[in-house]
């Protein structure tokens, strides 16, 4: 696969190393030091939403998240902002946009009161909007 020039070093080092460990250490790449420092980006990432998380709701609990269906909000930003749930190619834009779309129509219900079944029934009702644009503007294979 040819890379052009606007990927990063470093990027194309993670690719080759997360499509086969040998093989990038057979091309030269430091594999090690890839995987270590990915991993401590990764760890400060999570530290930074860590921090961000704590200081919108002011307290910290050892169950956060679970009970507030934070894995629900992230499946449903990736199908909105285009990422196949069944492999396949998705791009950073098409996430984000994902997450500032719900953000948006979170927030508007959140300012007018609205129940949260009503949040949840109308995440759901703009996945399923999603979907099937997905299906009809690209096809029967990009929905899958």
């Amino acid at each position: 696969m040819r890379f052009r020039r606007r990927h990063h070093r470093t990027g194309r080092a993670s690719y080759a190393i997360g499509g086969n460990r040998e093989g990038a250490r057979a091309a030269g790449i430091k594999v090690d030091r890839v995987r270590i420092g990915a991993y401590v980006a990764g760890s400060v990432l999570a530290a930074l939403g860590g921090l961000m998380e704590a200081g919108r709701v002011s307290s910290v609990a050892g169950t956060q998240g679970y009970g507030e269906a934070i894995i629900f909000a992230v499946f449903a930003a990736a199908v909105i902002g285009g990422v196949s749930l069944q492999g396949g190619r998705g791009n950073m834009v098409g996430a984000a946009s994902g997450v500032v779309l719900l953000g948006v129509v979170q927030n508007i219900l959140d300012l007018e009161n609205a129940p949260s079944y009503w949040i949840d029934a109308i995440d759901g009702a703009v996945i399923l909007v999603a979907l099937i644009l997905a299906r009809v503007i690209g096809g029967e294979a990009s929905a899958e």
